[in-house]
């Protein structure tokens, strides 16, 4: 059935409530200055007006100027590898999966990969003097010898840096993330961190600003202290 028209002043109205509507939107969907493509709309009620605000309380406007945007959606890459992936960074733009608990949920995957942004402009700052990499791979290889014996174990290699799909499901599938919360307690902030080089970097990054900052410093100092010279804008 047609429906019927609205008189003319009625339709200005909704037209400006409208407009309205989309320019506050608009003004909402922005980092910074860094525009927010929501591909597909959350699964979950999302305030992310509220996550943009507290994104850029946590993190300075300096630690963005290699991100061009944000993207959230149903993306298919996060769905291999039967592995639960939320967000990546790549070619200057975070995609970010719109299935999300909760606003902290969205939170502390943008931040990881707003660490992840930052490996290729400061890559001299954080691996170039290999130092982060020595803090690594001595947790990795004292984190060995802390592991029960299993023949996955002894295929692994603990001493390679880079990141290995074989690795990545030797710790979240066959060792599993509750078993190493407690077997790597007292050398990795989470279990993630273990997972390569690089995910030690921007796992650190995520928990300076959003978990405990002084056991973080207590655990990786050398990491810690990286992080604190680009937060606190001291890099050349």
């Amino acid at each position: 059935m047609k429906k019927k028209r609205l008189p003319k002043k009625h339709r200005m109205k909704n037209y400006i409530i409208k407009n309205s509507e989309i320019i506050q939107e608009k003004l909402a969907s922005s980092f910074y200055d860094k525009p927010i493509n929501i591909v597909n709309p959350f699964i979950n009620p999302i305030n992310f007006k509220s996550v943009l605000s507290q994104l850029e309380s946590y993190i300075p406007l300096h630690l963005t100027h290699n991100l061009d945007g944000i993207y959230i959606g149903d993306f298919k890459d996060f769905k291999k590898n039967n592995r639960d992936v939320n967000a990546s960074y790549k070619d200057g733009g975070i995609f970010v999966s719109n299935e999300q608990d909760d606003e902290a949920d969205l939170i502390d995957d943008i931040i990881h990969e707003i660490g992840h942004s930052l490996e290729g402009q400061y890559k001299d700052h954080l691996y170039g003097d290999e130092v982060l990499e020595g803090e690594f791979l001595s947790k990795r290889r004292t984190l060995y010898h802390l592991l029960d014996d299993n023949k996955e174990k002894s295929l692994m290699d603990f001493l390679d840096p880079e990141y290995s799909l074989d690795f990545d499901m030797f710790l979240y599938q066959t060792l599993g993330y509750d078993y190493l919360r407690l077997a790597s307690a007292n050398l990795f902030y989470s279990p993630y961190g273990i997972t390569s080089l690089r995910e030690y970097w921007a796992d650190g990054f995520e928990n300076y600003f959003l978990g405990d900052r002084r056991k973080l410093k207590e655990l990786s100092p050398i990491l810690y202290n990286k992080i604190k010279a680009l937060v606190d804008n001291e890099i050349e």
